[in-house]
C-alpha cells in the first residue's frame, strides 16, 4: 500500500510532529512506569502468588494503558511515513528513557551514554536524509 499522497507536504511533516510528541512521550512513560513498578514488587518469581501481585499494582496498569494508547498513534505514524524510518525513529525512546531513569531515579548517566545519545541522533538524522 502505497504512503499517503500528501506526506511530501511541509504541512503533513508538521502534522506528524504530535504523533512523534505523544508516541514517545507514552512509550517513555511506560518504561518508567514498569520500572517504578518494579520497584515496588516483590523480587520476580513466577508464580501466581507474584502476577496477583503484579495484577494490583496501578503503575503496571498505568504503564500498561501507556502502550495500549501508543498502537493507534504507530499504526497513524506508520501510513504516513516509512517503516524503516519510523522504526529507527522510535530509538528516540531510549534517549527519554535515559534522561527520566536519571531525574526519577537517581541513575547515573556515563559519558559513554552520552556518547550513544549522540550517535541515535546522528542516525536517525542521516536515516531522515533518505526519506527526501
Amino acid at each position: 500500500m502505497p504512503l499517503d499522497q500528501d506526506s511530501d507536504r511541509p504541512n503533513s511533516r508538521l502534522n506528524m510532529i504530535p504523533l512523534w510528541a505523544a508516541l514517545i512521550a507514552l512509550d517513555t512513560s511506560a518504561q518508567i512506569l514498569f520500572k517504578s513498578a518494579a520497584m515496588r514488587l516483590a523480587a520476580p518469581e513466577f508464580s501466581f502468588q507474584w502476577l496477583h501481585m503484579v495484577a494490583q499494582s496501578a503503575r503496571f496498569w498505568a504503564a500498561a494503558l501507556c502502550l495500549v494508547i501508543t498502537f493507534p498513534i504507530w499504526m497513524l505514524i506508520l501510513r504516513r511515513s516509512r517503516l524503516g524510518l519510523s522504526f529507527a525513529a522510535t530509538a528516540f525512546t531510549y534517549i527519554g528513557v535515559i534522561g527520566a531513569s536519571r531525574f526519577l531515579f537517581g541513575e547515573s548517566v556515563s559519558s559513554i551514554q552520552y556518547a550513544g545519545i549522540a550517535l541515535i541522533v546522528v542516525g536517525i538524522a542521516l536515516l531522515g536524509t533518505l526519506d527526501r
